[in-house]
């Protein structure tokens, strides 16, 4: 079995990556699927809007793991109802951390943050981050993404979060300094809100916001330190044998390499194999040919597999189970 695709020290995470429709979900099911049957606890989860992984199991799905077989567990996640919740936790963070700003309409404010651009990644980081949280439950977590530019500005996020808020906590610091010298000259600072009296903060221990940012950072530095990891993380990239699959593969390999993500394996999908002469299809399997010479030589370094094109595409378990073999164990 390959040493990248089982647990080692803890869970394993893998996030399979690629083009809509060059078959993500049928790859991340068939090996989900045979991993389970190998004994290990096993999660898939469909991070992708447009979700197939029910279909591709011949069953209805939700957003909470269930379980499907013998030690698979399965979920669909619904993303506006993840984007509700992450801006509903917003709101109360805010609400409670700023709750001396009286004046600031918060319920507008989200209501038009839920339009913002970047809003459906940082949702789709928090699932995955509440998703790590419990990664124990599981020896392997399966991610089946959503279409390769989304993927890889989440999986981009946490290096930028983690940026970013630094940058927040050190403003706050300088904050609450600029504040505790202005009490020392004038005194404390003080407010009520329905009857009860709060006392503007001045120093790190009792100031909510600078606490929320350290415990933030905390948490997007562990998600990093997962999917950086060799021992916790890999990627697999699927493609077809195209030209055009095959420029966004090397582009996703590159920015992987600037974010320290591994990318471990390439799984050329729709591979056609035929010993017969059909006119019909000649120029399409010359031009597959071509493709899958370049695609030795751009990615030497990286273990591929080809799966030939099925006259139907793999559904249900086990179907799916025998696919995931050919992935994991032949290779």
């Amino acid at each position: 079995m390959r040493n990248y695709l089982k647990p080692q020290k803890k869970f394993r995470v893998i996030f399979f990556i690629g083009k809509g429709g060059v078959g993500k979900t049928t790859t991340s099911a068939a090996v989900a699927s045979y991993l389970a049957s190998e004994g290990y606890k096993t999660l898939i989860v469909s991070l992708d809007p447009a979700h197939n992984l029910g279909d591709a199991f011949i069953m209805q799905l939700g957003d909470r793991p269930e379980e499907i077989s013998k030690n698979l567990f399965a979920m669909e996640l619904d993303m506006e109802k993840v984007i509700k919740s992450y801006l509903h936790h917003l709101e109360d963070s805010m609400k409670y951390m700023y709750r001396y700003l009286t004046v600031i309409n918060l319920e507008k404010y989200f209501e038009v943050l839920s339009y913002s651009p970047g809003i459906e990644e940082y949702a789709t980081l928090e699932a995955i981050r509440d998703i790590l949280k419990e990664g124990d439950r599981w020896d392997i977590i399966v991610f089946d993404t959503p279409p390769t530019g989304l993927t890889l500005r989440v999986l981009a996020l946490p290096e930028i979060a983690k940026i970013w808020s630094e940058k927040l906590i050190d403003i706050r610091r300088r904050i609450l300094d600029k504040r505790l010298t202005i009490e020392k000259i004038q005194g404390e600072r003080k407010f009520v809100i329905e009857g009860k009296e709060y006392k503007l903060p001045s120093r790190e221990e009792e100031d909510e916001v600078l606490k929320e940012l350290i415990n933030y950072k905390m948490e997007v530095e562990e998600v990093l330190k997962t999917i950086t990891s060799d021992e916790r993380t890999s990627v697999v990239a699927v493609m077809n044998p195209e030209m055009l699959a095959l420029y966004e593969t090397e582009r996703a390999k590159e920015s992987l390499i600037k974010f320290n993500i591994p990318l471990n394996l390439i799984v050329i999908n729709k591979v056609i194999n035929l010993d017969v002469n059909i006119p019909q299809l000649k120029v399409k399997m010359n031009t597959q040919r071509e493709v899958l010479k370049e695609i030795s030589q751009k990615f030497k370094n990286i273990d591929m597999i080809r799966i030939p094109m099925y006259e139907k595409e793999p559904r249900g378990f086990e179907r799916l189970k025998e696919l995931g073999k050919l992935i994991v164990e032949v290779g």
